[in-house]
């Protein structure tokens, strides 16, 4: 049976396309349900745990939207024909659900340093919040001047902050006994894994993109032109050769982030 809210669009495998945002948008539900067991399983005695709730919550929406809605940022591409598909509303949305990610990472940092008993690591908690908050202003600078550079530049500096945090993670896990501990070891091989991720696959993308750009003799916007193109241009299409380069992070984005954003809450519920 066909969608009813959205007219489909001809194009190269657009089943592929549908397929696979279908599945998005049933991991953006699920994940919602998520998060209202999270809610009612936590105990709520604490501002952290608070805290952690509600910026999950912000996490987990932003991902539903931009689940729903999908966009492809300097190509100024989307799936659905809305201004809600918009450039700047997308990025608006992924810029508060990122910064409050930043938010639960330095909280649970913070937790597992006063834990362990090691001020350093506890100390982490504000620059992992300021770094990740740069990360956004490069991010923008893409989104408005089409120069893959800034995204370059904002994917290495979370490389660098979760490097930051394997390195307290793997200090503290020898710190800590019974289910913290596991937790500190087990964050890791995950920090290895996503560090090199980035450093191998996604900055190096974005670096070839960029000198692709400059090749191509692109030439970058201004601030007030970028802004508005990105407010109002929007290619739409559901061309499975234009969707699928995106579908790996984007899938793992709005699955394993998001989990790992409701895991933080129980993190903080049981030993905060």
């Amino acid at each position: 049976m066909s969608d009813p809210l959205y007219v489909p669009l001809l194009g190269e495998e657009t089943h592929k396309t549908v397929l696979w945002w279908t599945l998005l948008r049933g991991i953006a539900v699920a994940n919602g349900l998520g998060w209202l067991v999270t809610a009612a399983l936590v105990e709520r005695d604490t501002p952290v745990v608070q805290v952690q709730l509600g910026l999950s919550l912000v996490y987990v929406l932003v991902c539903a939207f931009r689940s729903f809605f999908p966009r492809i940022d300097l190509e100024r591409t989307c799936i659905v024909d809305s201004p809600v598909s918009s450039m700047v509303a997308g990025r608006s949305a992924a810029t508060v659900a990122e910064v409050s990610f930043a938010g639960q990472v330095a909280l649970f940092v913070h937790l597992v340093g006063a834990a362990a008993g090691i001020g350093w690591v506890q100390g982490l908690a504000v620059p992992i919040v300021v770094l990740l908050t740069v990360a956004q202003v490069f991010c923008w600078s893409s989104v408005i001047n089409l120069s893959h550079l800034g995204h370059a530049i904002e994917e290495s500096i979370w490389a660098v902050t979760f490097t930051l945090v394997g390195v307290a993670m793997a200090v503290c896990a020898s710190h800590l006994d019974g289910g913290l501990g596991v937790i500190a070891w087990t964050m890791v091989p995950v920090c290895v894994g996503y560090v090199a991720f980035m450093v191998v696959v996604d900055v190096p993308m974005y670096v070839q993109r960029w000198r692709a750009g400059r090749a191509a003799g692109v030439q970058p916007l201004g601030l007030a032109d970028g802004f508005y193109d990105a407010l109002h241009r929007r290619e739409v299409t559901r061309s499975w050769a234009v969707w699928k380069p995106e579908v790996a992070w984007l899938t793992g984005y709005f699955s394993f982030a998001v989990w790992g954003s409701l895991g933080m809450v129980h993190i903080a519920s049981a030993f905060g």
